[in-house]
């Protein structure tokens, strides 16, 4: 088990030891395709992140700090490093443009929000993890294992939140910060929707965000039963869809919209929306589904992570409430379990049965957070996981890669 919690250079050193390889073949790779691709030399690259490495410095400095820390453990240059972590996306090296949606009020079967996103993206081995810097909220998320920012999260305060492609950029801006970092700012500092949209706001205004070629649809739901989608350009920011009662998302793909509105949903609902045809890209490297608690959010809300093909792997447990990550949720290898090529009749047993496995814990956790407390409870919770973790490592120990 991996305990991403305490201060950002205690993170960022377990993060580089665990991802070290990883890191590195990322970062090479990103130097590869600027000096081939661009013309551009490691001395440019510095020099051109500068401006982004400005902007952290005031809004969240401890990125810096995890950031060195990461690079040291990694044995890279971290000036390199902060220049791959801010430029990787710039040019949005998506295949497509991702999907993401959320139900609330009356289109959820037990009145919890639900959210989920499908990232569509270069199939770089990807990481599902809670992380807790001290003084900030801690957050579930996934993304690339050599990365620091926020695909997709759900933070203690129930908030879920994404970033897709939206439409061509009008007007590109290349100097503030991608997306994947508006979205960790947000995962440690908003508590709802409206102050995840205030925080855009302010970051468009200063103009801190940046799109590249490709404006921004934002989603967000959080414990008070909201779902929002907002669209972010480099000099516009506007709420495209706000609800109470009913389903959000970003962009029509064939079978969705009449999915969602068919009947109220449950987490099983929301992870066959991710497998439809007209959902599952081609690209589709990773996908997260989540249950905010609204009552508890910080200890029973749970996420589940499908790393790799949505329709071709399995979604694996793990809740805010958890004191530690399976490292192997960490370090790629859940990510590994797609290219074993589960059998989809064997990955729909195991997910129904852990659901029912995974309800048990969390009335067992309930009952011990009202009886001996909360930390009686997170040792609960830490174990869906765990288990989780072992029986898949059980099943695939045996399995070649194809």
């Amino acid at each position: 088990m991996v305990n991403l919690t305490g201060s950002p250079t205690e993170i960022g050193r377990l993060w580089g030891e665990i991802n070290r390889s990883d890191i590195l073949a990322h970062l090479q790779e990103f130097l590869r395709i600027a000096r081939d691709e661009h013309g551009l030399t490691e001395i440019v690259l510095v020099e051109r992140s500068q401006p982004q490495a400005r902007i952290i410095e005031l809004l969240a400095p401890h990125w810096q700090e995890e950031s060195l820390a990461i690079a040291s453990a990694a044995g890279v240059p971290h000036d390199l490093y902060q220049a791959c972590l801010v430029g990787k996306y710039r040019k949005l090296l998506f295949a497509e443009d991702c999907t993401s949606y959320a139900a609330v009020g009356s289109a959820s079967a037990d009145g919890r929000p639900l959210f989920h996103k499908n990232r569509d993206n270069p199939a770089r081995p990807q990481t599902f993890y809670r992380k807790h810097t001290n003084g900030l909220l801690p957050y579930l998320s996934v993304g690339d294992t050599s990365d620091t920012g926020c695909m997709m999260m759900v933070n203690a305060a129930g908030l879920a939140g994404s970033a897709d492609v939206a439409q061509p950029e009008p007007d590109p801006y290349y100097h503030g910060l991608m997306n994947p970092y508006g979205l960790r700012h947000i995962a440690e500092t908003a508590t709802t929707c409206e102050e995840a949209v205030e925080i855009l706001r302010t970051m468009t205004g200063r103009g801190w965000y940046a799109g590249g070629s490709w404006a921004t649809n934002w989603t967000f739901a959080d414990a008070t039963g909201r779902a929002m989608v907002v669209f972010n350009a480099h000099k516009k920011l506007a709420i495209v869809a706000d609800t109470r009662s009913g389903h959000v998302q970003t962009a029509e793909r064939e079978g969705l919209r009449d999915f969602l509105a068919s009947k109220p949903l449950a987490l099983a609902d929301l992870n066959a929306a991710s497998r439809l045809p007209g959902v599952c890209a081609a690209s589709n490297c990773s996908s997260l589904t989540v249950v905010i608690d609204p009552d508890h959010p910080e200890t029973f809300t749970c996420a589940w992570a499908a790393l790799g093909k949505a329709d071709e792997t399995l979604y694996a447990p793990l809740y805010l409430g958890a004191e530690a990550t399976p490292r192997d949720y960490v370090d790629g290898t859940l990510f590994g379990y797609w290219h074993k090529r589960p059998q989809p009749e064997w990955v729909g047993e195991w997910e129904t049965a852990r659901e029912v496995l995974v309800r048990q814990s969390e009335q067992t956790a309930r009952v011990s957070l009202k009886a001996s407390g909360e930390q009686s409870a997170r040792a609960t919770l830490t174990q869906v996981g765990k288990s989780a973790a072992e029986d898949l490592a059980r099943h695939f120990g045996g399995l070649s890669s194809s």
